[in-house]
C-alpha cells in the first residue's frame, strides 16, 4: 500500500514537472535587435556613464559570443569610431579585432531592466560582459583601458 502510494506521488511529481512551462531561450533574431535597437540608441547614455567605452568599442571589428544552454549566438559586429553598430552580421567575423562575451542572462537582464543604462554598466563592472581585444596590438590597449576604468571606478569617478 505505501509502495502504491509513493509511485502515485511520484507520477504525480513527474507530470506536474512537465507541465511548468520552460522559460523561452534568447534567439539569434532577439540578439541583434538587442545590439541594433538597444545598444546603439543608449550609447550616448553609456559614454556619459562609462568614459572611454566608444575608447573600447569604437572602430573595431567585435566577435559577440552569448553563451546559452544548447548553443551560443555568435555575430559580427562593425562599429564605427563613435563605438555605434553600423553593420550586424550571424556568425563570428573572419577579422576580428575585439571579443565581447556574455550570456544569454545578462541580455535579458538588461532588454527588462528599466534602466538599460545602469544595468549595462554593472555588468561590465562585474564582469558579466567581458571583453578582450584580439591580437597583440589591441589587447594591449583594452589592457590599458581595464586599469584606467578599475582606478576610476575605485576612487568613484565612474
Amino acid at each position: 500500500m505505501v509502495r502504491k502510494v509513493l509511485i502515485s506521488l511520484l507520477i504525480l511529481l513527474l507530470v506536474s514537472i512537465s507541465c511548468v512551462p520552460v522559460a523561452s531561450a534568447l534567439t539569434e533574431e532577439e540578439a541583434i535587435h538587442f545590439f541594433e535597437n538597444i545598444y546603439n540608441p543608449l550609447l550616448d547614455k553609456l559614454v556619459k556613464e562609462i568614459p572611454l567605452i566608444n575608447t573600447v568599442f569604437g572602430g573595431q571589428t567585435i566577435h559577440i559570443i552569448v553563451e546559452k544552454p544548447g548553443g551560443d549566438i555568435v555575430l559580427g559586429a562593425v562599429t564605427n569610431s563613435d563605438g555605434y553598430i553600423t553593420e550586424l552580421t550571424s556568425g563570428a567575423p573572419a577579422d576580428s579585432t575585439l571579443r565581447l562575451i556574455t550570456t544569454e542572462a545578462v541580455v535579458e537582464e538588461i532588454r527588462g531592466s528599466a534602466d538599460p543604462v545602469a544595468a549595462t554598466n554593472e555588468a561590465l563592472k562585474n564582469g558579466d560582459i567581458s571583453y578582450e581585444g584580439v591580437g597583440v596590438k589591441e589587447a594591449i590597449g583594452v589592457t590599458i583601458v581595464k586599469v584606467v576604468f578599475f582606478f576610476a571606478d575605485l576612487f568613484g569617478i565612474i
